[in-house]
């Protein structure tokens, strides 16, 4: 099993960026989703589906000092102190990060909004993800946006 430690870096050596609380909520959710047990519960919330329990985890992991946050206008970003342990990251976590870590925040927020619906109502099908999404975010993303995420979640295998 994949640490989030582990999760961050290796978004980190992907990316070669520190990515932001945004992205590590929802980066960690797809990874779950996939099949990869975290333990995160996670509930809707204004930015897609958000886990309370990730969030004391990362800032009890930045007042250890194994994480540091850097506040800018592009949100909290989270880099991993070079002298912590990381533990190997499994196969779901890692090509999970391959598919999704080049996502700009708000593109993984919709994606992880229609996968959210997608397993809350899982008979709904095309048209009743597309409602669902659109009655959590109202007009943020027109429907030919909605419509390209989940088509890229079914070419990615996640429904």
């Amino acid at each position: 099993m994949s640490s989030v430690l582990s999760i961050i870096k290796s978004i980190q050596e992907t990316t070669h960026e520190a990515p932001c609380k945004k992205a590590i909520q929802k980066m960690v959710y797809l990874i779950q989703e996939a099949n990869e047990p975290l333990g995160f519960d996670y509930r809707i919330h204004f930015y897609g589906p958000y886990s309370a329990d990730l969030d004391a985890e990362l800032r009890y992991r930045c007042s250890r000092g194994d994480l540091a946050m850097d506040e800018r206008d592009q949100g909290h970003l989270l880099s991993v102190n070079d002298t912590v342990e990381i533990s190997a990251i499994s196969s779901h976590a890692q090509n999970v990060i391959f598919n999704f870590s080049s996502e700009r925040p708000a593109q993984l927020e919709l994606l992880t909004t229609a996968l959210y619906v997608q397993r809350a109502l899982p008979n709904s099908g095309f048209e009743g993800i597309i409602a669902g999404v659109q009655k959590i975010k109202g007009q943020k993303y027109s429907r030919e946006k909605i419509e390209d995420a989940i088509k890229e979640l079914k070419d990615k295998k996640y429904f």
